[in-house]
């Protein structure tokens, strides 16, 4: 499977499971990771990535946890 490919089927998985979160639609990094079944590093490499392509941004800080949202 290539990078890409790849990248575009986790993201995908992220996307899905952030638009099924309740309240304001934002979860942690340990939670994101779980839910999707991906290791905590690889989910946060590919945040990372959405994040710098404008498609999930912070959503604050929570005791010393950082989440994550899609941007709208």
């Amino acid at each position: 499977m290539s990078e890409d490919t790849e990248y575009a089927e986790l993201r995908d998985r992220i996307v899905t499971y952030l638009n099924g979160v309740g309240g304001k639609g934002a979860d942690t990094l340990v939670h994101i990771a779980k839910n999707t079944g991906m290791q905590r590093r690889q989910a946060s490499k590919i945040l990372l990535r959405m994040e710098m392509e404008g498609l999930v941004q912070p959503a604050g800080v929570t005791a010393g946890v950082a989440g994550y949202k899609l941007v709208k």
